[in-house]
C-alpha cells in the first residue's frame, strides 16, 4: 500500500480536504495508496475537527468525509516512516515549521502552494487543493499502471 501523509497547521482545513478528496479518488480508482493528514502546530488552535468550509466543498464534489468526526492530529503523533510521500500544504508558510523541528529534519517533505484562509479563500484554494490530488492520483495511476 502506497502512502500519503498531507500536512498544514493545524490539520483542521486544508491538509484534512487532501486526505478526504485523495482517499474518494483512490478507492475510486482502485489505486492501492491510501492518504492521511496532520498539523504542525495542532495544540495552538481550540478548533480541532474539520473546518465546516472544507466540509462544505467536500460536499460540492459528493464526497462523503471518512473521518469528519476525528480530531486534528499533530505530526510528531504518528510514524512518518510509514509515508512514502509527505506534502505540506504552502512552502511559505510550512517549510519555517517544519525546519524548526529537529524531528522532521530526517524526511523529506513536498510543498504545495495552497495559501490558507483568510489570505485566500476557501472557494479559491480547496478547488485548487482538489485539483492538486487529482494530478497526484493522475501520477500514481500512471505509476502503478505501467
Amino acid at each position: 500500500m502506497h502512502r500519503v501523509l498531507f500536512v498544514c497547521t493545524a490539520n483542521i482545513f486544508r491538509s484534512r480536504f487532501s486526505e478526504e478528496v485523495y482517499n474518494y479518488l483512490a478507492n475510486r480508482t482502485k489505486l492501492p495508496s491510501q492518504a492521511f493528514s496532520a498539523g504542525l502546530k495542532v495544540g495552538s488552535y481550540t478548533t480541532r475537527k474539520i473546518y465546516s468550509p472544507a466540509l462544505e466543498q467536500l460536499k460540492s464534489f459528493n464526497i462523503v468525509p471518512k473521518r469528519k468526526d476525528e480530531l486534528s492530529i499533530h505530526i510528531e503523533k504518528i510514524d512518518l516512516k510509514k509515508f512514502n510521500k509527505i506534502i505540506c500544504m504552502d512552502q511559505s508558510e510550512h517549510k519555517p515549521m517544519i525546519s524548526e523541528n529537529p524531528m522532521l529534519n530526517e524526511f523529506n517533505f513536498d510543498y504545495w502552494d495552497i495559501v490558507d484562509e483568510p489570505a485566500v479563500p476557501s472557494k479559491i484554494s480547496l478547488p485548487k487543493c482538489y485539483r492538486k490530488v487529482e494530478k497526484l492520483i493522475e501520477q500514481f495511476s500512471r505509476k502503478f499502471n505501467s
